[in-house]
């Protein structure tokens, strides 16, 4: 009676929560996956506060003219300082400044011992060049020899390997070996996190750019952008692209699935009509309660799309069987519904409890994705008993969905190949469904141990398109320019005298691993460039000049010469302070409020790169805490250590979280059952399917990490329902129905896997490779749900039915009715 208000209230609420989930923001940071009480979270925003942002926009400019290379560059800087201060804390392009200051006063940055060596090799030639003279020295050796018997060519290697592309900069400008690109490095006080700041940065400079026209500077200039804040927006794009995409796809082949099963448009409208609302429903929730997706949850308008229905599809199963045989719509849902009830609340709540145990775990991304998917399975249910019942008995009273005394013209069931043969298969299917049991234990316990993802090469973004190629390419070009990381790890102390006690204890730490584990390639802090035993330097420097006024210094060659007059010129008797150091180098570590040299510099090895989850954590550990000689605990943060931190939660919440999520769904059912039979038929198809699913994840070796984990303990939820509905309708129908039941109810449970897997079907599409493993190993699981539920335990109970006579029933695991 009330069905028109009812849907006009459904539909302004609708348009309601719509208008709300669409203030949703979406924070791609992996910061945001841990808990605000993290301490590398505290750590990582009491760094930002006082240094500043991380990260770095980087310009490339490549020509076959250097010059013209270098005055677009001085231009592109001119008219980047007219940025107001909020877009580019800091340009770095020409270190020209640096460079002539460290060749100035290069050899007190030398080893004292390599001072001592050139000594010593210097004092021995001259005293052999005087006996030569005095023709008291008799020489054997050859001209060659006589020219290596004084070389620098070890100790200059040395140095020179130190130094890094500084000896290819052509000017101080930022060139790589072959002078064809140039970088222009932009530091912004932001955050690559930030992507509203790095989406007007990058569309700022971009402009920028084009207004300067570089090919004007030469035909053959291109300039392009790269950086940490490229990078970031990037992946970002591929998100919200990724996020869109999977979600209409999901929509359309769920759509194309009910209506192929029902054929009936009608159908497909009023079920996506249901889900919508449901889903809609919870995403007002989650921005009300939350506020924002993360790059988890945001695919959950797929997954709670593709699961969601599957109320929809039960509930529509039997009201179309009831309307097929005669019965008019009001007799139809009263049917329906109670018939349904018990059964699709069952399977909300399961599926909705294995989400919710998500959020007993400390990672902030999985309590988010729990909330909101066990809110979204729960409420989809809500919306199958409310929304759907209104809008079918208005379409039904406006166009029945079947005239009087018409038959369908075409009948198919889904399940009837299986079932018409399932009395002949039962054994040979039982022996598989055994077979494969036996298999997957020790599959599981090999794989067990090595079951994380150590990679994280393989949870990055895999953006595609000629924009996104580009920019990789321009990457892999600046590479070749500076040698080390541009992001190194960042520590701030709280005074000057804990600087070097820090970096001492960083390099012990990295010392105690061996060679080739070592994930630390140096600790800088200003006092870095400060050179060390200067007194004694200057002493055996002086000595050393006092030797090249001798005059028996014919042997030098050309370059020894030159390097001589160099000596000679450059050399200083005064010792480098802090004060004589370049700004270009000071700035590097001054903080916002004006304070130097509090600011400490973690460079990882290349020999040990991070993408390495083991080389990571052990980085990490490195930097995290440091316990100084007077007791001052120093922590640290960043990257690495969030990264670890998400690796070490799967690892200590991942098995939790799946004990928890089946004792609560085991729960559930016994509540909602309250007799054994049903509770052994149920949670005993729901361990087969997750007993198999682990052996065929073991099989194809699927590494498990801080995305994909949450596909194990929602398996649970949603795997279970399948078994829910069989068990109900079977108990039902009664013994022998096995046939019977797989041909109605079995269709409907074949019809709601399909639509799951959908679900996470499009999420392999996906460019997020992290989210692609995620669909594989939820899809394993619903298929072997759906196997256990629909194939081996019918056959099963035939083979039991087979076996026990009528009069022993008490003995069966399944009663004859309910």
């Amino acid at each position: 009676r009330a069905r028109w208000p009812l849907a006009l209230a459904f539909t302004l609420f609708f348009a309601f929560c719509v208008s709300e989930a669409s203030h949703l923001k979406l924070r791609s940071d992996f910061k945001e996956l841990l808990p605000e009480n993290f301490q590398s979270l505290k750590d990582l925003d009491r760094i930002l506060k006082r240094v500043g942002g991380e990260g770095s926009l980087i310009v490339a400019i490549e020509s076959d003219d250097p010059a013209a290379s270098i005055r677009f560059a001085n231009d592109l800087v001119a008219k980047l300082h007219e940025y107001p201060p909020e877009y580019i804390k800091q340009i770095d392009y020409n270190v020209s400044e640096v460079k002539h200051f460290f060749e100035d006063h290069k050899y007190l940055y030398m080893d004292l011992e390599d001072i001592k060596t050139l000594y010593d090799r210097l004092n021995r030639r001259i005293q052999r060049q005087k006996l030569k003279s005095s023709g008291l020295f008799l020489s054997f050796e050859t001209k060659e020899e006589e020219e290596q018997a004084f070389s620098t060519k070890d100790i200059e290697d040395k140095y020179q390997s130190k130094t890094g592309q500084y000896q290819y900069y052509r000017d101080g400008y930022f060139f790589d070996k072959d002078g064809k690109v140039m970088a222009v490095v932009l530091r912004p006080p932001g955050t690559a996190s930030g992507i509203d700041f790095s989406r007007r940065l990058v569309a700022k400079v971009d402009k920028t750019i084009a207004d300067l026209e570089p090919k004007k500077y030469h035909p053959s200039m291109q300039v392009g952008l790269t950086g940490k804040f490229r990078r970031v927006l990037f992946e970002y794009q591929t998100l919200i692209e990724d996020v869109v995409s999977t979600a209409v796809l999901c929509a359309s082949l769920v759509g194309l699935v009910v209506l192929l099963y029902y054929r009936k448009v009608r159908m497909v409208l009023l079920m996506a009509w249901a889900v919508f609302n449901g889903g809609a429903w919870s995403f007002a929730i989650a921005y009300w309660k939350i506020g924002y997706l993360t790059t988890q949850t945001a695919f959950l308008g797929s997954i709670i799309i593709g699961n969601g229905i599957n109320y929809s599809l039960i509930l529509m199963a039997r009201y179309m069987e009831e309307r097929k045989n005669g019965a008019n719509p009001l007799d139809s849902m009263l049917i329906a519904i109670p018939a349904t009830f018990s059964g699709t609340l069952a399977s909300s709540l399961t599926t909705s409890v294995s989400f919710a145990t998500l959020m007993l775990t400390q990672v902030r991304g999985f309590v988010h994705f729990g909330f909101i998917g066990g809110l979204g399975m729960f409420l989809c249910w809500v919306a199958t008993y409310t929304v759907l019942p209104v809008f079918l008995g208005i379409s039904e009273q406006v166009w029945p969905l079947f005239k009087a005394n018409n038959q369908e013209r075409f009948k198919f069931s889904f399940m009837a190949p299986l079932a018409d043969r399932l009395n002949g298969w039962a054994k040979t299917l039982t022996i598989a469904g055994v077979a494969m049991s036996v298999l997957s234990v020790p599959l599981i316990i090999h794989y067990f141990p090595n079951s994380l993802e150590y990679d994280f090469s393989k949870l990055r973004v895999k953006s595609k398109g000629k924009e996104s190629s580009e920019e990789s390419v321009i990457n892999d070009k600046v590479k070749k320019i500076f040698t080390g990381s541009l992001t190194p790890a960042v520590l701030v102390t709280d005074s000057t005298d804990q600087v070097r006690p820090l970096c001492r204890e960083i390099v012990r730490k990295n010392e105690q691993n061996s060679r080739e584990t070592r994930v630390l390639d140096s600790c800088k802090s200003l006092f870095s460039f400060v050179p060390e035993q200067q007194p004694e330097k200057i002493e055996w420097l002086q000595k050393m000049r006092a030797l090249l006024e001798d005059d028996a210094l014919n042997f030098l060659n050309e370059k020894q010469r030159k390097e001589l007059e160099q000596f000679k010129t450059k050399f200083t008797s005064q010792p480098v302070t802090v004060a004589d150091l370049p700004e270009g180098v000071v700035k590097n570590y001054r903080e916002k409020n004006g304070d130097l040299g509090k600011i400490v510099y973690i460079y990882p090895s290349d020999l040990a790169p991070l993408w390495n989850g083991k080389n990571l954590i052990r980085f990490a550990d490195m930097i995290r805490s440091n316990t100084l000689p007077d007791g001052t605990v120093i922590t640290g943060s960043g990257d690495s250590v969030i990264f670890a931190d998400l690796l070490r939660a799967v690892i200590h919440d991942g098995p939790r979280a799946t004990i928890y999520a089946f004792l609560a769904v085991c729960l559930v059912v016994a509540l909602i059952f309250r007799n054994r039979p049903a509770i052994y038929f149920i949670i005993g198809t729901l361990m087969l399917g997750v007993l198999w699913m682990g052996g065929l994840v073991a099989l194809f070796d699927f590494k498990i990490n801080f995305f994909n984990f949450i596909a194990i303990p929602t398996t649970f939820g949603i795997g279970v329902d399948y078994g829910v509905n069989i068990y109900q309708r079977y108990s039902l129908e009664g013994r022998g129905s096995v046939p019977r039941v797989l041909k109605t109810t079995g269709g409907a449970v074949a019809l709601c896997s399909l639509t799951t897997i959908i679900g996470y079907f499009t999420l392999i599409i996906a460019k997020n490779q992290a989210l692609v493993s995620f669909g594989w190993i939820a899809i394993i699981g619903e298929i072997t749900c759906v196997a256990a539920a629909l194939v081996f335990v019918p056959a099963l109970v035939i083979m039991l039915e087979r076996r026990k006579s009528p009069s022993s029933e008490d003995s069966l695991p399944l009663p004859d009715s309910a």
